[in-house]
């Protein structure tokens, strides 16, 4: 009959003991693990930074789009009236707006009724 050693983990013959093998395991498995929740909370802050500094690019982006259109129609009022008051020159910077602003949403709503096929 063989008998465990307590000091180490062994039977008397230099096998290690079941207790000893599981907590082996054990062990091995909690590494594993450890590893693992560390990884994914690495690939977790990696996609967040990626996710805002894509989203500050989208955002500035947004504003200088805007600022480029508002200096375009700006320039486009002032060439078709140059001598218009600037109370006419507003209001035709906002029909010019309102008109793009118009004809975007009704290209968006028929592009949401009408989904394209593939």
């Amino acid at each position: 009959m063989e008998f465990a050693d307590a000091t180490e983990g062994a039977t008397s013959t230099g096998q290690p003991t079941v207790s000893s093998s599981l907590e082996h395991l054990l062990a091995g498995s909690q590494g594993v693990i450890t590893k693992r929740i560390d990884l994914a909370l690495l690939e977790g802050r990696e996609m967040l930074s990626r996710s805002l500094e894509r989203a500050a690019l989208f955002g500035a982006g947004m504003v200088l789009v805007a600022v480029a259109w508002f200096a375009g129609a700006g320039a486009f009022i002032l060439f078709v009236s140059p001598h218009a008051s600037p109370a006419i020159r507003l209001a035709e910077f906002g029909l010019l707006n309102g008109a793009v602003a118009g004809g975007l949403v009704t290209l968006a709503l028929r592009h949401g009724r009408y989904p394209t096929r593939v």
